[in-house]
């Protein structure tokens, strides 16, 4: 009897395990943001040459299974009279401390490839501010709530 249950449960252990190996997991999956960017999230800026104006887009979004971690996709979104870029700054403050980090974005009048930067704020509440550097015109930041 005894022998019965214990062949039993590990039958039913293999079965289950060999199930589990079959199956796919999906992919992890950022936590939600909360966020509030009261002035946007698009730099309107000169390039660094040919006299050329463009756009910036600016996402943020939080590292998945990284607490504390945020994501910032910086994309350019084209520059009349390109091709030009920029550089974007990044500063920002949380339970990490006050840091900064820069990335370079390059494009023509089309919109580029996004460049993503890992940005260890930590968790809690926390503000990120972008520019182009040198400054060129308006900021733009968040107040953020980091998983």
């Amino acid at each position: 009897m005894r022998v019965r249950r214990t062949a039993a449960g590990i039958a039913a252990a293999a079965a289950i395990g060999a199930l589990a190996c079959g199956m796919e997991t999906a992919p992890a999956q950022a936590d939600p943001l909360p966020q509030f960017s009261p002035f946007g999230t698009t730099l309107f800026t000169f390039g660094d040459a040919n006299f050329c104006t463009g756009m910036i887009g600016i996402a943020m979004e939080a590292a998945p299974g990284m607490p504390g971690h945020v994501l910032a996709h910086v994309t350019p979104l084209g520059y009349q009279r390109g091709p030009c870029g920029n550089t974007v700054s990044f500063g920002w403050v949380g339970s990490a401390g006050a840091q900064h980090q820069n990335v370079y974005v390059y494009t023509d009048d089309t919109p580029g490839d996004t460049v993503t930067l890992d940005l260890w704020v930590g968790m809690g509440p926390a503000k990120i501010m972008a520019d182009t550097w040198p400054v060129q015109g308006p900021f733009v930041d968040w107040y953020i709530w980091v998983p």
